[in-house]
């Protein structure tokens, strides 16, 4: 795979091309490797939020979807994955800092996330703090996670 300073990442509000791509990567990672339903993941959600994906040349490999709230000025990520071939080079971490940089830009005061039991030492390195107990979605262990932006 290609050093993760090749990724390009890009985003965009709501259904359209970015969209798309992102849900190529959601439905491969979730519904197809996880075994999540297809009715939870495809949750009616997408024209709400933002979608931000990170590509390798013009292949989509890495992916996350925010939802804004304006009067808690918090920021609340989901849907983050990363295609099989190409975990393990960053991308997903130089996705997650670009919703970062972006939310820092915009003032938010906070990001939050539900990680999946496996991947939180990967977003406590990105500054997240896991708080309360472990819970189930889509029948996978998730905690909450919290990123305070300074």
């Amino acid at each position: 795979m290609m050093p993760e300073k090749y990724l390009e990442v890009n985003h965009a509000q709501g259904l359209g091309v970015i969209n798309d791509a992102a849900l190529t990567i959601r439905k491969q990672v979730f519904i197809a490797e996880q075994g999540v339903p297809a009715t939870i993941e495809i949750d009616g959600l997408d024209n709400q939020t933002e979608h931000y994906v990170g590509f390798l040349a013009d292949k989509p490999v890495t992916t996350a979807r925010v939802a804004k709230d304006a009067a808690t000025q918090n920021w609340h990520i989901q849907r983050v994955a990363t295609l099989r071939d190409a975990r393990g080079n960053g991308y997903a971490a130089t996705l997650l800092k670009q919703i970062i940089t972006d939310a820092r830009n915009a003032h938010a005061q906070t990001l939050d996330l539900g990680a999946q039991v496996p991947a939180i030492g990967f977003y406590e390195k990105l500054g997240f703090v896991a708080e309360g107990p472990v819970f189930q979605e889509a029948n996978i262990d998730h905690r909450h996670m919290i990123f305070t932006v300074e």
